[in-house]
């Protein structure tokens, strides 16, 4: 299999990140047309500084409307932004044509996620913040969706994510935490469930999600407008997935993975992918669309 279908098959980092114990961190600044697949990419996927960090609630969903996922061009006006992060890695496919939000706003829906123009309201400067992921997220968690997580089949559901993402579930801050984001010992990262980071409970980051989220290359807002904080803790989650083995995508039952939803996408980690792709953003698009079809268009 040529590398470049690998990439669209397990889309992440192998780099686990060290650090010293008790550093504080300082915050960043803020296919042919209409081609029908065989089925979603392999499951494997933030907050704006204007945003609040609360959930939203999502309209109801749709039980057992299904539809094949189809492929489209990525729209022009989000191509550019599209290769600049190397776009099947972090949004995989385009599965609907160009369609706007509740809120006017131009999208298109990927495998990955919502890709969101906001560059009309983007009063920063910066042009980093142009373009955002929708809460897709949120909106299946609000309606406890069933749909798996990380898998075809998977011990974990939006119903499970929105059980874990309870603010009675959030950690108390670190002794001594101050406000943005602690290093801990481990290399685990406490960040706080605030917009402005100040000192809240929150949730904790394993190093290899943390490595991931910062990068630049694929996150240039940097990883709280383009991520979002983490609303749940790593969680185990058993799968049933396609796991690159060699130069094939074979099928793996109930394998043990680890999955974090963040507020604009779900990480996995799969410690036995191939190097450079243990650390994959799950495919909250093609999850949307089967929880909320009617919400994507074709």
């Amino acid at each position: 299999m040529p590398r470049n279908n690998i990439s669209r098959r397990a889309l992440g980092t192998a780099a686990v990140g060290s650090a010293i114990g008790g550093i504080i961190l300082a915050l960043p600044q803020p296919a042919a047309f209409g081609e029908v697949a065989a089925g979603p990419l392999a499951q494997a996927t933030a907050v704006s500084p204007q945003l609040s960090p609360q959930p939203t609630p999502g309209p109801q969903a749709t039980p057992g409307a299904k539809r094949e996922v189809r492929f489209y061009p990525v729209d022009p006006q989000f191509l550019p932004y599209y290769n600049s992060v190397d776009g099947p890695r972090t949004l995989g496919g385009a599965i609907s044509p160009v369609t706007t939000t509740s809120d006017g706003v131009p999208a298109q829906y990927f495998e990955k996620a919502r890709l969101e123009n906001r560059r009309a309201q983007n009063r920063t400067g910066n042009p980093a913040y142009d373009f955002e992921y929708g809460l897709l997220v949120d909106e299946m968690k609000a309606v406890r969706s069933p749909q798996a997580v990380g898998g075809d089949k998977s011990s974990v559901t939006y119903a499970t994510i929105q059980d874990a993402s309870d603010p009675t579930k959030r950690q108390a801050p670190p002794a001594g935490f101050t406000g943005n984001t602690l290093v801990m010992a481990n290399g685990s990262v406490f960040v706080p469930f605030t917009a402005d980071l100040s000192p809240a409970p929150g949730n904790v980051i394993p190093p290899f999600f943390w490595e991931f989220i910062n990068r630049q290359d694929l996150f240039p807002g940097g990883w709280l407008h383009d991520v979002g904080l983490p609303i749940t803790g790593a969680i185990t989650a058993n799968v049933d997935k396609g796991r690159i083995i060699g130069s094939d995508v074979q099928r793996v039952t109930n394998v043990p993975i680890t999955v974090q939803a963040f507020q604009r996408t779900i990480l996995t980690y799969d410690p036995a992918n191939p190097a450079g792709y243990l650390t994959e953003r799950a495919n909250t698009g093609t999850d949307f669309m089967a929880v909320f079809p009617e919400r994507v268009p074709q």
